[in-house]
């Protein structure tokens, strides 16, 4: 049997890689949904359905493979011309598709895709593809040709297909020498494809492969991989290249350099190409030389990173600690140790930066998700809706982009149901008959910031008013804050979208609580809504400003800070005995509140002459937060609080200064919901 480290290895990097093909498979076929008669994006679609046949036959998942496969002889018959894309045969494509993104799922969670049933949406794919039952079906001239090549004798090993011979073109442009590596694969008879594969893939981490015999795309009968022959090309030398064969159970391993133009001396006429299958020169010089591209990244289990980040959070809290014993050196030795600690400073810093960037991923990954839930919603609501993305290069945390998900579909969902109009209704209003949602996001300072914009009713705050039974006052700004509430909807009838009121709560919540984020909502009744979401860069270490209250330290994120300032006590009033207190502040009072009584109001704030004022911006509004010292900005590393220690829900988190005081991360959107 395979080794359970090299079996897992494999298992890993079959998700890891149907993770990436699932992902451009559903964008090509929303693509090909606008243009059903681009070639182009039929091949790129066959290449995919083809590459997950392949990959999840080799570990054995077989329903998966068989699914696949029926999508591959789908588009083998579009791209022959021998069958029409209808909009029937694409939906039903299109749930395919979404049954191997459950399969996946479910073998992700470790239950196989055993107790999937498919098998009605395979007959549904032949009947409408005209796709003959599996034991009707004769071998085809491809598959017949497949065959021949895995029994190709040496001799016929390099005659290279017009692809292929694109493939060595490229190679010697490059530089590279050529070799042909020659092993046998041993053991039980059931792993030998197992074991040939291993040795491809690690080939292919540090190679361009050529060409394979027999074919390891291509899964067949074990007894075809009694001997297996790889040309490749490499810039490296046979004893970097040897590394890459140390697979157990391999045994025969010959590596030889092949002289130049080796392949031009081939005996015979080079392969045709596959039935059906233009020429590469058809295809044009980029999708000639497609084989395999130099890799510029590599994949990094996220714990990996994880760690790092942890160690690197570790080394700025060292930094603090070794600045704060310089300064209480002898003159003549700090000098010396400041210099030092500059360089140990900059060097923090710059690999600070550089870890967080491994950190951080397009959210085009979250992004990608959203046409197919747009089309499908749209089509259930009998509504025509464009949607339009923007800024899918900006980067985000990635321990962002999951939590981030949720909340987006949520507004998504709200846009398409409340927000836009039906077809009739808009054209009735003189607006397009298409409405249209758009999602951007984009970098502001030290803060990710993501919108979501429709160009629908905008909030009825008539019927808001009425469904909350708020004073005639209310202001919008006011009404506006009661569709967030848990349980509030403004829809009279529950139906499968909406109607329960934890879509918009779901959105506040976690933007706030999880994130530390907040949540803008702007209105133009008739026009559209406006939500805009806030978000920090990163949740793991934050540039603070650290405060002092008696004896304890409590830090504010800097990004939350509009500006600090010293207070005379005899500036603070109140409107009123039981009002908060109010501070003048830019042309107008703003809420002033001590932190002191936040953290304890039943025990009596001390007097003092001069109190120092930070004044917080969340949510378009100022709080001032009176403490007693403004001490230093520093980096702080977060870590978890426990619930104990946090009734009040004031803090975010906790952390260990550079000479060990403990302090508090201030959760400032709750310092200003409290002064509400």
């Amino acid at each position: 049997m395979m080794p359970e480290v090299e079996e897992h290895k494999l298992l890993h990097a079959f998700l890891e890689e149907s993770e990436e093909l699932l992902e451009k498979l559903s964008q090509a076929l929303l693509e090909l949904e606008k243009e059903p008669e681009n070639l182009q994006l039929v091949h790129e679609i066959f290449r995919l359905t083809h590459s997950l046949k392949s990959e999840s036959a080799l570990i054995g998942f077989n329903n998966l493979s068989e699914l696949a496969h029926r999508l591959e002889d789908v588009f083998e018959r579009i791209r022959s011309g021998a069958l029409t894309l209808r909009q029937e045969l694409l939906d039903v494509i299109l749930s395919a598709a979404d049954l191997i993104h459950e399969m996946v799922s479910r073998i992700t969670r470790g239950e196989g895709d055993e107790d999937v049933d498919f098998r009605s949406l395979l007959g549904e794919l032949a009947r409408l593809a005209g796709i003959p039952r599996a034991e009707e079906r004769a071998a085809s001239p491809g598959e017949a040709r497949e065959a021949a090549s895995r029994a190709a004798p040496a001799a016929d090993y390099f005659r290279l297909s017009p692809l292929e011979r694109a493939r060595v073109r490229d190679a010697q442009d490059r530089g590279e020498s050529f070799y042909e590596l020659a092993f046998r694969p041993e053991g039980e008879a059931l792993m030998k494809y197992p074991r040939a594969y291993l040795v491809l893939n690690n080939l292919e981490q540090t190679a361009n492969v050529v060409k394979t015999v027999p074919d390891l795309d291509e899964p067949a009968e074990d007894e075809s991989f009694t001997q297996v022959r790889i040309l490749f090309s490499s810039e490296l030398g046979k004893t970097e290249l040897a590394r890459c064969f140390d697979v157990d159970q391999v045994s025969g391993i010959e590596l030889r350099r092949l002289p130049e133009g080796f392949w031009q001396r081939s005996a015979g006429p080079a392969a045709p190409p596959a039935e059906g299958v233009p020429p590469a020169e058809a295809l044009g010089e980029a999708e000639a030389t497609r084989g395999r591209v130099e890799r510029s990244s590599v994949r990094v289990d996220t714990r990996k990173l994880d760690e790092l980040w942890q160690l690197v959070g570790e080394l700025v809290h060292c930094r603090a600690r070794y600045s704060l014993l310089a300064g209480g050196l002898a003159s003549e030795e700090r000098l010396e140790l400041e210099r030092l600690t500059d360089s140990l400073e900059r060097i923090t810093s710059q690999m600070q930066q550089a870890v967080m960037q491994t950190r951080m991923v397009p959210i085009s990954v979250l992004f990608n998700k959203f046409p197919r839930l747009v089309r499908d919603l749209s089509r259930k609501l009998g509504k025509n809706v464009e949607l339009e993305l923007l800024g899918r290069e900006t980067e985000i945390d990635r321990s962002l982009v999951e939590a981030l998900s949720d909340p987006l579909t949520h507004l998504i969902r709200n846009s398409l149901d409340h927000g836009l109009e039906t077809v009739e209704e808009r054209l009735a209003l003189g607006k397009p008959a298409t409405g249209r949602v758009t999602i951007s996001a984009q970098q502001r300072g030290g803060k990710i910031v993501v919108e979501v914009s429709d160009d629908g009713k905008g909030l009825d705050f008539e019927r808001i008013r009425r469904r909350a039974q708020a004073a005639p006052e209310a202001t919008d700004e006011e009404l506006t804050g009661y569709i967030f509430l848990p349980g509030f909807s403004t829809r009279e009838d529950v139906t499968e979208l909406s109607g329960r009121g934890v879509g918009l709560d779901v959105v506040a919540t976690r933007i706030k609580e999880k994130l530390k984020g907040e949540v803008l909502v702007s209105s133009s009744p008739g026009a559209g809504l406006l939500t805009t979401i806030i978000l920090p860069l990163t949740l793991t270490i934050l540039h603070s400003l650290i405060v002092r209250v008696r004896q304890s330290f409590y830090a504010i994120p800097m990004q939350d800070i509009e500006e600090t300032l010293q207070v005379e006590p005899a500036s603070l009033r109140r409107p009123l005995p039981e009002a908060p207190e109010r501070l003048p502040y830019g042309g107008a009072d703003v809420a002033a509140v001590r932190l002191e009584s936040l953290l304890d109001s039943s025990r009596p704030a001390e007097t003092a002459s001069e109190l120092h004022g930070v004044v917080l911006q969340q949510r378009g509004r100022n709080v001032c937060l009176l403490v007693d010292e403004v001490e230093e900005e520093q980096d702080v590393v977060v870590k978890p609080i426990a619930e104990l220690l946090n009734p009040k829900h004031l803090f975010s988190g906790v952390s260990v200064l550079g000479d060990g005081r403990i302090a508090f991360l201030l959760d400032t959107a709750r310092v200003v919901e409290l002064t509400e």
